[in-house]
């Protein structure tokens, strides 16, 4: 083996480290960034020469690949987590808006302002000449009105706000799609060389973990490396180095929840172009469910209850007379049929009662100023079971209203904390496999310096054999 044979082997040693040294400092220099894998230089011994029948010399080393170190399985339960994770954050925000709406700490909520609409009614029994008793009536009607109108308003807004973080994210998720078809081109092209594309396969995973939070996704990889993208229940939706859009649309209400005039998500994914009801898990699933579920559960509810009052109480004052001695008056305006589903709305005073306090109705009988047969039957619906087909006083209804929203927030927080958990130690264990050590990358750029540093060595060393050699010739 020759001298200028050494000298190649120094020199391949010292092109090893110096691209050992460059990936190390790509390491370090990336160490914060999000998503990144760490890589590592794979290095293999060169051929060796043969300097006998049964000798071989060994000829320097070649570097092979430069591996990212990377869990597959623990990527997809990452993108599995992140989802679970972003649909219970997207419930919990939209869930503690509408728990707030309820939230009686403050002040006088629906529930205290329907208890005394009644009580104002008792306080008319004991005295149903005083017309100060029934301004005081009619105040307690209208500031349970005014709430009524107040909670559907509020909850209305609720829904508002779910459509425009909707809309927000189909763009979101627009913008992904396209990111991660044009890295599938990219890479596609980079790998017909032979090459890993490392920090291209990092970013597509990043996009990958963003999408995966909006819906509930599967991905698999095609017979050439690039990724194919199915929204379950769905259809495909990146298939290599084409991408599927989503948009949205007001449309009418539909017998799933959906309520009138909300967005509908329409995708070319799809053959049917609707998906609302199909997306499942992720941000859509979490504010879909809320919207069309939760929400509308709520305010039907609501809208009974406001039906309830509105009817049964109006059945009993028009069967009452006035202090003027008329019959048949309603208390409330009637709800038309094509209120009923927004009743809470459109609960008011009738333009009598609005009128004149003496069109309150106590009287069962004509000219009966200390008839309260009528004031007492009202005052006494309070405690009848007139919901839920008679097993659900107004207290009971209202009660369960608010109950069935704080259980559920209650159970979105407890959900939610949990996964966050299981986020953070699945993130942990993926920092353990691909993170950045800055402690361990430093000492890898020791050790580096110190073979390049070696392999210089052998070159000079080979160069100073090479020198005597030509001034033995010499001499």
């Amino acid at each position: 083996m020759g001298l200028p044979n050494v000298m190649n082997t120094g020199r391949s040693g010292m092109v090893a480290a110096k691209a050992a040294i460059a990936t190390t400092g790509h390491n370090i220099a990336n160490a914060n960034v999000e998503g990144y894998s760490r890589q590592r230089v794979q290095q293999t011994t060169d051929v060796p020469r043969a300097i006998g029948p049964k000798a071989f010399i060994g000829t320097g080393t070649l570097i092979s690949r430069v591996d990212r170190l990377n869990d597959p399985y623990i990527e997809k339960q990452i993108r599995n987590a992140t989802r679970d994770l972003a649909n219970l954050e997207e419930k919990d925000i939209a869930l503690k808006q509408t728990e707030d709406i309820f939230n009686e700490m403050g002040g006088d909520g629906l529930n205290r302002l329907i208890s005394r609409f009644f009580n104002e009614f008792r306080k008319l029994e004991n005295e149903p000449s005083s017309e100060a008793v029934r301004q005081s009536v009619r105040e307690a009607s209208q500031s349970m009105i005014n709430d009524f109108h107040r909670i559907r308003k509020e909850l209305e807004g609720v829904r508002t706000h779910i459509d425009s973080r909707l809309e927000g994210h189909v763009a979101e998720i627009n913008a992904l799609t396209e990111e991660v078809k044009d890295l599938n081109i990219k890479i596609k092209t980079q790998e017909v060389g032979g090459a890993s594309p490392n920090d291209l396969l990092d970013q597509r995973d990043q996009a990958l973990k963003k999408l995966a939070s909006y819906m509930d996704l599967s991905m698999h990889t095609d017979t050439d490396g690039g990724y194919i993208v199915d929204i379950r229940g769905v259809g495909p939706l990146i298939t290599g180095g084409a991408a599927e859009k989503f948009s949205v649309h007001r449309s009418p209400a539909d017998e799933r929840g959906k309520p009138e005039g909300a967005y509908d998500i329409k995708s070319t994914a799809s053959a049917l172009a609707v998906v609302t009801h199909q997306l499942q898990g992720g941000k859509l699933g979490g504010l879909l469910e809320v919207r069309d579920q939760t929400l509308s559960q709520v305010m039907e509810r609501l809208d009974d209850l406001a039906s309830t009052i509105v009817d049964s109480v109006n059945e009993i004052h028009q069967q009452g007379f006035t202090r003027n001695g008329a019959q048949g008056v309603s208390f409330f305006k009637p709800i038309e049929i094509n209120q009923a589903s927004s009743a809470a709305n459109f609960i008011e005073l009738s333009d009598s009662i609005q009128s004149s306090v003496n069109n309150i109705a106590a009287a069962a009988a004509p000219s009966s100023p200390g008839d309260n047969r009528i004031a007492i039957a009202i005052s006494r619906l309070q405690y009848q079971p007139l919901l839920e087909g008679g097993r659900a006083t107004v207290d009971d209804y209202y009660n369960s209203i608010v109950s069935n929203v704080g259980v559920a927030s209650a159970r979105t927080r407890s959900a939610l904390t949990q996964q966050k958990d299981i986020h953070t130690q699945l993130n942990k264990m993926r920092d353990q496999i691909a993170g950045v050590s800055i402690d361990e990358e430093t000492a890898n750029l020791l050790q580096f310096q110190h073979v390049f540093d070696a392999s210089a060595k052998v070159i000079q060393v080979a160069d100073e054999m090479l020198k005597t050699v030509l001034d033995i010739k010499r001499g």
